[in-house]
């Protein structure tokens, strides 16, 4: 049932956004002020997930938790770049792969109340991320920063990115099962007047 849910809700393919991100390089001498653009990014792979560890689930006072973990294995990101230093403007494409990243999320199903409470949702485990270049070959003293940075702000803005945009869509969904217990509920309590 997860994989239609993240095809319907626009998780697979995601699109990505838009980053400008400042860098210096220092090809021989002097040291110069460079930016880096990424534009139309696009992360596939949510598809090829799949439980990992053990899940918990929990009994207690009318309430059921569940901690599960969840492997996304096998991902692939793309952008589009724009590289500016010396007023040189270098462009093409940067394709990432990802081997895995996990997520822990731990739902509350609350029989007290007939209410689903997502408690934590985050990713925990990131894995081995391999960047290649297209379309235009940098220069060998700005490969390495331009690798850098993608590597900062993938480690940063786009794995929050995408951890947000799944937490959202789960929440949502919880949102939605929540309101449709409530709809039955007060069906059938509307035959026990």
């Amino acid at each position: 049932m997860i994989i239609p849910f993240l095809q319907e809700n626009g998780l697979d393919p995601m699109d990505l956004p838009e980053i400008v991100e400042g860098f210096e390089v220092k090809p021989i001498i002097i040291t110069y002020s460079a930016w880096l653009r990424l534009h139309d990014g696009q992360m596939r792979g949510l598809v090829n997930v799949a439980r990992h560890g053990d899940q918990d689930v929990k009994y207690f006072a009318k309430m059921l938790r569940v901690r599960l973990q969840l492997q996304f294995t096998d991902l692939e990101f793309d952008y589009k770049y724009l590289v500016k230093v010396m007023n040189i403007g270098p462009t093409g494409g940067i394709v990432g792969s990802l081997d895995r990243f996990i997520v822990t999320a731990d739902v509350l199903i609350d029989f007290n109340n007939d209410d689903i409470h997502l408690q934590q949702f985050s990713i925990t485990n990131i894995g081995r991320l391999r960047v290649r270049f297209t379309g235009n070959i940098l220069t060998d003293w700005l490969v390495n920063p331009v690798i850098g940075v993608f590597t900062r702000v993938f480690n940063s803005i786009i794995m929050k990115f995408v951890e947000v945009n799944i937490r959202n869509a789960a929440q949502m969904a919880i949102v939605s099962i929540n309101s449709n217990i409530r709809d039955i509920i007060d069906v059938i309590e509307s035959y026990n007047y």
